[in-house]
């Protein structure tokens, strides 16, 4: 699988930020998706774009119902779908992982770069019916496990 549209949750900073960097070397189309620092985000969205790639920028609550269904309804007008979320901050991901299992297209992922919280019942044989893996892996090897997806 070569996905070209990566949701990457805290890309304004740190991890978030380093992955949101890496998948767009890849040539990946990013949305940086940020809660506070408006202007850190502005600033990897600024830098990806800069090095001849493709990113947005989106302010999402990951624990408000309407700001991640916004978030993906943003990235999804922004590249026309949306193949792998990459969750990167300690933010509760049960809607995350609820919106994911709706909008990421079939064959795609679910990453989480720390310990994954279970899934609700229905969520997770949803993402099982669309064919979407759902894992763990550490920043320096999430290109090896999107590359085995």
């Amino acid at each position: 699988m070569l996905p070209s549209v990566a949701i990457v949750t805290g890309g304004s900073a740190g991890t978030g930020r380093e992955v949101a960097r890496r998948l767009a070397a890849c040539r990946w189309a990013i949305a940086v998706v940020y809660l506070e620092n408006q202007p850190a985000a502005e600033a990897t969205t600024a830098e990806i774009l800069a090095g001849e790639g493709t990113a947005v920028t989106v302010r999402a609550d990951l624990a408000d119902d309407l700001d991640v269904e916004r978030l993906f309804a943003e990235s999804i007008a922004a590249f026309g779908g949306v193949d792998v979320v990459v969750h990167t901050t300690t933010e509760p991901t049960s809607l995350l992982y609820h919106h994911a299992a709706r909008h990421v297209r079939a064959g795609g992922a679910i990453v989480s770069v720390s310990a994954v919280e279970p899934f609700a019942p229905g969520v997770a044989r949803h993402l099982r019916e669309r064919g979407i893996t759902v894992g763990r892996a550490p920043p320096d090897e999430l290109l090896t496990f999107l590359e085995g997806v």
